[in-house]
């Protein structure tokens, strides 16, 4: 069993949120963790508290210790950090890359070794339902007209 941890959920950032709900899923302790992941402990610790900047480089540890992909890491680690557009964009764009990965671990699958071409990208965003703003005009004038 491993020791009570000194760290407070109400002094974590999203990712030592994640952290500390991972030590404790898996019975171990943040010592072992960061033993595992070849990362020194006050590093580990520290990237778990508000207002911290984990290295890229630890992300990438811990994300495959934590069977993760470090972007969703650094997703969380900078949450709220990424200036975010004027328009509806809220929490938008950071709760898509959430879902992108969480549904493609459902599913058993792993990132790409290679970043796929524009082409591709596009061709996966048009299969979501994204469009080029002129198109959005000609269905909501379409849908106008049909009423």
């Amino acid at each position: 069993m491993p020791a009570r941890l000194q760290i407070q959920a109400k002094d974590c950032s999203p990712l030592g949120l994640l952290i500390l709900q991972y030590l404790e899923e898996h019975h171990i302790s943040m010592n072992r963790l960061a033993e595992m992941a070849d990362i020194p402990q006050p590093r580990l610790r520290g990237a778990c508290f508000k207002g911290t900047c984990p290295t890229p480089e630890t992300l990438r540890k811990l994300s495959k210790v934590m069977g993760m992909h470090h972007l969703e890491l650094y997703t969380l680690a900078y949450e709220g950090r990424i200036v975010k557009r004027p328009e509806d964009a809220d929490d938008y764009l950071d709760s898509l890359i959430r879902e992108l990965f969480e549904t493609a671990r459902e599913m058993d699958l792993v990132p790409p070794k290679q970043r796929p071409s524009k082409a591709r990208i596009e061709r996966a965003l048009r299969e979501l339902g994204f469009a080029h703003q002129d198109e959005r005009q000609v269905e909501k004038i379409r849908t106008l007209r049909s009423l």
